[in-house]
């Protein structure tokens, strides 16, 4: 029976780790196949790519995270086996990148009128460690002894009203489905803590596009079952990830959920 993990980060997004290390923690978990689900780049695809060997058997799907903004919040599309060099893919991340960085710029311009020793000309010096996870913001203010740690930290954010500017999903699936992969909403439970997605949500990401749901995921808990009877009612693929950042987010342990093959339809993907 075949592991699989098809939610991970490395240090190409908020990860800690670089692929060889990934590398090495799939065999320790005996996980067999695998994607790099960095948010937004393909900077550590065609890296990993370069580092497997036959002997390693490991099966690697290429990934990436896409964002896009739905009724005001933030949602995350995993997109797999894509063509990493499709211009407008690139575009799109590029872009989204872009305003994210943008909206950090904003946030430090903020903090310097709430808080002593913070300037977006020291922001823009500091040099941050990518090895750490987690994003530049939240590393500087942490380093500053402002926040004591990243929930702190996203409190102040959300308490400054500041946001990236997103695509729409239905800009973000148009993109993905031209790159020639197959895209899935990642940890639909991801805002309902305490529930799970609506039916008509479910059914509206359906009409946009998406190829498969992310059933499979730590957000998700009891409901895995509730996700996969949609999935199979609706003729959409299966995948699952446990959407480990390494040691950033120490929770989300790779492997995480335990998920075999068999679990899932990802027959396309691979």
């Amino acid at each position: 029976m075949k592991k699989v993990d098809l939610h991970i980060h490395t240090n190409a997004s908020d990860g800690t780790w670089d692929v060889t290390e990934l590398k090495n923690e799939l065999k320790k978990n005996k996980i067999d196949i695998f994607s790099v689900t960095d948010h937004d780049s393909v900077e550590n695809i065609e890296n990993m790519q370069n580092i497997l060997k036959n002997k390693d058997n490991l099966i690697f799907i290429p990934g990436t995270e896409l964002s896009a903004e739905y009724k005001g919040k933030e949602y995350h599309l995993n997109l797999y086996n894509y063509d990493i060099k499709n211009k407008e893919l690139l575009e799109l991340m590029k872009w989204t990148n872009q305003n994210k960085l943008n909206s950090n710029v904003d946030y430090i311009n903020y903090a310097a009128n709430k808080y002593k020793n913070i300037s977006v000309e020291d922001f823009e010096r500091y040099a941050n460690d990518r090895k750490r996870g987690g994003w530049k913001s939240a590393n500087y203010m942490i380093d500053k002894g402002i926040h004591k740690d990243i929930p702190e930290h996203l409190k102040d954010v959300y308490e400054s009203g500041l946001k990236a500017e997103l695509k729409s999903p239905e800009e973000v699936i148009n993109i993905a489905k031209k790159s020639g992969g197959k895209i899935f909403l990642a940890h639909p439970s991801y805002h309902y803590r305490d529930s799970v997605m609506p039916i008509e949500e479910l059914k509206h990401w359906g009409e946009l596009g998406i190829d498969g749901i992310e059933c499979y995921s730590p957000y998700n808990r009891d409901n895995t079952r509730y996700y996969i009877d949609f999935c199979k009612k609706n003729n959409l693929m299966i995948s699952g990830g446990s959407d480990c950042h390494g040691s950033f987010i120490p929770s989300r342990k790779l492997g995480v959920p335990d998920v075999s093959l068999d679990d899932l339809n990802i027959k396309k993907l691979l």
